[in-house]
């Protein structure tokens, strides 16, 4: 799937047909689990599939979801994260979502959920040994059909003016000049990438070759952390798709101007 229409197409799924995938989806989405692990190499990031998902939704009823109202979904993914380092936190958003991508380019409806505010027993009864260490849950399956007539909703994205800038915060990068740089596609894609409660905390500074990515130090939370790393994900495979193979590196700089500086790429 091209990206920048994934990206322009992605949505949460919130209501799933209840019966499980055939056995030949189970065993590709595990093999996903598998080759994601083995590309990042981290001992503190670890995910689990949970085949009956009807456990883990009742389990989690009244104590994650949307507004209280838990997804119920017939599978799910955890991803145990043993570190509060705000690296790995990073690490965190950029691996669930490239888990993510995946089962959605197998025509899969998929769900983010967040489960930090469960409590540790609750978590450690469905999830097992080291599941008060769960904080994110992907669900997914196969989609209810769209009801006759239903509307296509869109939550508001922040205009290419408000979150990329060239070389200084109060200088918008210019549509012509992103043109020039070959970036155009890119940012107009990657502003619909998702994040917690949409709030869109990151802000890109480019000077020459160099791509900043910095993120508003008011929304410097965990929750945040996890979005920043999403976008660092997108980003590189718009760049992947243009032929650049670029990756980002995180960086440990002086504010600017509010912003904390996280990863930089040369593009």
């Amino acid at each position: 799937m091209v990206m920048t229409n994934f990206l322009q197409k992605r949505k949460t799924v919130r209501d799933y047909k209840s019966n499980a995938l055939d056995a030949v989806t189970l065993k590709e989405v595990r093999d996903i689990l598998a080759q994601v692990e083995a590309q990042e190499n981290s001992e503190v990031l670890n995910f689990a599939f949970f085949e009956n998902g009807k456990i883990i939704a009742d389990g989690l009823e009244g104590k994650a979801g949307y507004g209280g109202v838990m997804i119920h979904a017939p599978h799910y993914i955890s991803l145990e994260v043993n570190s509060t380092d705000e690296a790995e936190l990073v690490r965190t958003g950029y691996f669930l979502e490239k888990v993510n991508t995946a089962l959605v380019e197998k025509d899969l409806g998929t769900c983010w959920i967040t489960v930090d505010q469960v409590d540790d027993a609750t978590k450690r009864n469905l999830f097992g040994e080291g599941g008060e260490n769960v904080q994110y849950l992907i669900g997914f399956g196969i989609p209810q059909g769209k009801k006759l007539f239903s509307k296509e909703t869109s939550t508001p994205r922040l205009t290419l003016d408000k979150f990329v800038f060239k070389n200084h915060f109060d200088t918008p990068a210019t549509p012509e000049e992103l043109e020039q740089l070959g970036l155009m596609d890119l940012f107009s894609s990657v502003r619909f990438a998702p994040s917690h409660m949409n709030s869109q905390p990151w802000r890109f500074l480019l000077n020459d070759a160099k791509v900043t990515l910095y993120m508003l130090r008011s929304d410097w939370d965990h929750r945040s952390l996890v979005d920043i790393g999403v976008i660092m994900y997108y980003v590189e495979e718009m760049l992947a798709s243009m032929g650049n193979t670029a990756k980002w590196e995180l960086i440990d700089e002086a504010d600017k101007d509010g912003m904390k500086a996280v990863a930089r790429i040369t593009i």
